[in-house]
């Protein structure tokens, strides 16, 4: 994955999950929630994990890899796996059960504005003022702060 700038909207202010993030379901409900509130349809995410065809894994995160790795935009290498993959419902849910793998993931709308990117371990979305109140219920509303 190519490191990418996001172009982040300009009549939405821009909040994050007050760092560090490193409660991982923290981030994955924020995530969850700033995608269910925004009144922009996600629709690609951008993601680089770190486990790759090498990694040894079983069960429903191998099911998982396996899912994502199966686009034609999405590269598997040894330790990682990166690109572009449309936002669905199967496609989250293979994000949700590699959360604690994800280095990247950048959701775009279909003009390519961010909508939400989880990187290093810190969320940062974009919403309406009105609609943060429900990213603000999912987790500690204290954690939620608007990026200047």
């Amino acid at each position: 994955m190519t490191e990418q700038t996001p172009t982040w909207p300009e009549r939405e202010p821009s909040y994050r999950l007050r760092p560090p993030a490193t409660d991982l379901s923290a981030g994955l409900d924020g995530l969850a929630a700033a995608l269910d509130a925004t009144p922009r349809q996600p629709e690609t995410a951008t993601v680089k994990l770190r486990i790759g065809r090498q990694t040894d894994v079983i069960g429903p995160r191998r099911e998982a890899l396996e899912a994502l790795s199966g686009y034609p935009d999405v590269t598997v290498d040894a330790g990682t796996t990166a690109g572009t993959v449309p936002l669905t419902g199967e496609t989250f849910d293979a994000l949700a059960e590699l959360f604690e793998d994800v280095e990247r993931a950048l959701v775009r709308d279909a003009d390519g504005v961010a909508v939400a990117e989880w990187r290093d371990e810190r969320l940062r979305f974009a919403l309406p003022s009105d609609a943060v109140s429900r990213v603000r219920a999912a987790v500690d509303a204290e954690r939620i702060e608007q990026v200047e």
